[in-house]
């Protein structure tokens, strides 16, 4: 059994690789990294692009990866399986792209999407909290509770795009002594479907006072490109 004690592990999958090996070779392959030219509403390439341009409450947002492949597998074992040391390896990515995306911002502190009181003991934990730890040592950046959630509300992942705005207006706030007027925030969440969750929590920091905020997430859903074409071929 002294072999399990020494074996290494795919740092996203969790698959064992050979040593001195961090990535199996499927990942590698198929890791859905984001490049190129990128949508500024929804942080997606423009190839893949299917927000439609409209303005979010937020000044920008990165993700170094599609929620695809072994990103996907990666954020389930983080978000179901307590397999939280998932969450450093995440933020290091995550790190990168906000250095990439945001090389001008002096951010102030660093905050996440919270949960409310009976999601954190239904879940023991939540995952873009560990995120935003992992991102403020990674980053040296301040980390805050700055945000609080009301009141439960039904699963993002469960609803129709459409009713997903109003399924999160009015259920996050800003903590009571929280220091915000005239900050520049990093927001932290794990995935972006919509961007309905991290524009509402956007929008009340700045009804707050923030003067900025920038999100970045561990992933992000999109469109396929060939979804993308057969779209825009059937508007024509």
């Amino acid at each position: 059994m002294l072999w399990m004690l020494f074996t290494e592990h795919c740092r996203y999958c969790n698959e064992v690789v050979e040593r001195g090996v961090k990535v199996c070779a499927q990942c590698r392959e198929e890791m859905p990294e984001i490049k190129g030219e990128r949508c500024k509403f929804c942080g997606a390439e423009k190839s893949r692009c299917g927000c439609g341009k409209h303005k979010m409450s937020y000044d920008g947002i990165t993700s170094p990866f599609y929620y695809e492949g072994g990103i996907k597998k990666c954020l389930q074992q983080l978000k179901f399986n307590g397999k939280i040391f998932h969450a450093h390896t995440l933020a290091v990515d995550m790190a990168r792209a906000v250095r990439a995306d945001f090389p001008a911002e002096e951010f102030d502190f660093i905050c996440y999407v919270p949960f409310s009181r009976v999601q954190k003991l239904k879940r023991r934990y939540n995952q873009s909290e560990l995120l935003a730890e992992e991102l403020s040592e990674i980053l040296n950046i301040p980390l805050k509770d700055a945000m609080v959630k009301l009141y439960d509300n039904s699963t993002q992942h469960e609803m129709k795009s459409l009713n997903r705005a109003g399924n999160v207006f009015g259920i996050y706030d800003v903590a009571d002594n929280a220091d915000v007027a005239g900050k520049t925030v990093l927001l932290v969440d794990d995935i972006r479907t919509t961007g309905a969750t991290l524009n509402e929590c956007a929008r009340i920091l700045k009804i707050r006072g923030v003067n900025a905020v920038y999100c970045v997430t561990a992933a992000m859903t999109a469109k396929k490109k060939e979804e993308k074409n057969k779209d825009e071929k059937s508007s024509d």
